[in-house]
């Protein structure tokens, strides 16, 4: 890449906090990094697997009880079909039911385990399931939703408001990760950072919960923040950050994008 090209690029200049744990694909950080921003990676969740999956485990005996397999997250389709491994179970044991994934990554996920999704809503979070939901009037069928520790409760109880059958099972954890965080904490207190970037509510409560309380509230004054949905931007203005760009599609590579127009927009402002 010439030196040229690489100075007509977008993000140039633009120093990014990524606080997801990047999969094999690195999406996040390599969309943003040919966009010619500066990333720094410091992951503020760590994915993992349940303390039991007892509850998984007994739906999988009892499957032909269940109407519709719901999944509310991308980790929520790995995590699953990482444990029908560890069974010796493959994916024809969801053959008969119908399956809802929550967006078009989440749904990509499951096309990656050889599954077809009956259910994509166009708002891409709990809100819009249950707009789907109400449409079918779910009366007496039975969903299994497959998500993660402590989620939001909105789709069970409206489902449940429904007359609907509602079962759980925790697939995975949001756990804070054990590391160091002073490398973080020195690139927002020397002012290293202009982006933060945010692909859920739990990174933003655990960035804010290491911050030391004598730097106030003053802290993020100097940044400019980037969620990847509605919930994790509610998440980051009530700890008073300032929220600048969501994506209208729930995707890293258009979140990045995001982040280049708004640039590109403020640089045409001076």
């Amino acid at each position: 890449m010439s030196a040229e090209f690489q100075n007509d690029l977008p993000l140039k200049g633009q120093r990014i906090l990524v606080t997801r744990e990047e999969g094999p694909d690195h999406s996040l950080s390599e969309s943003l990094t040919q966009l010619g921003a500066e990333v720094h990676i410091h992951p503020l969740i760590s994915i993992q697997p349940p303390d039991s999956w007892d509850s998984f485990d007994q739906q999988i005996n009892h499957i032909n009880q269940i109407d519709w397999l719901v999944f509310t997250s991308r980790n929520g389709v790995i995590f699953t079909f990482q444990r029908l491994a560890e069974l010796n179970l493959s994916n024809e044991i969801f053959q008969s039911l119908r399956i809802a994934c929550i967006g078009p990554a989440t749904a990509e996920a499951l096309l990656q385990e050889g599954l077809e999704t009956d259910l994509i809503p166009g708002l891409y979070q709990s809100e819009g399931l249950i707009q789907e939901f109400q449409k079918m009037k779910p009366d007496g069928l039975c969903f299994w939703l497959v998500q993660a520790e402590a989620p939001r409760s909105k789709l069970q109880e409206e489902l449940i408001k429904m007359n609907a059958e509602v079962v759980t099972s925790t697939v995975y954890c949001n756990r804070m990760p054990q590391m160091d965080f002073s490398p973080l904490l020195e690139l927002i207190r020397l002012k290293k950072l202009d982006w933060i970037v945010f692909a859920s509510a739990s990174a933003v409560k655990n960035l804010c919960s290491i911050i030391p309380q004598e730097w106030g509230k003053t802290w993020s004054s100097n940044l400019k923040v980037a969620c990847l949905g509605e919930i994790t931007k509610n998440a980051a203005m009530e700890q008073g950050l300032n929220v600048e760009v969501q994506p209208e599609v729930q995707n890293f590579e258009h979140l990045a994008m995001a982040i280049s127009d708004y640039v590109s927009k403020q640089g045409q402002r001076i």
